[in-house]
């Protein structure tokens, strides 16, 4: 395969996921297991943890 086709896919699969990335969101979201690591995985970061508690308990 030449770079030049390489660069084509690369190129065509990122423009694919920028152009429709809020309807990928979306499905991963409808997953519950992906929402559930990603909770898991957005509280283990401090900002957002002191963030959400912040506004939860106001």
């Amino acid at each position: 395969m030449k770079l030049s086709n390489v660069f084509f896919i690369f190129t065509a699969i990122v423009t694919t996921i920028i152009v429709f990335r809020n309807s990928f969101i979306n499905l991963l979201l409808k997953i519950p297991f992906v929402r559930k690591v990603g909770v898991r995985f957005s509280m283990k970061i401090p900002y957002i943890r002191n963030k959400l508690m912040g506004s939860m308990f106001k």
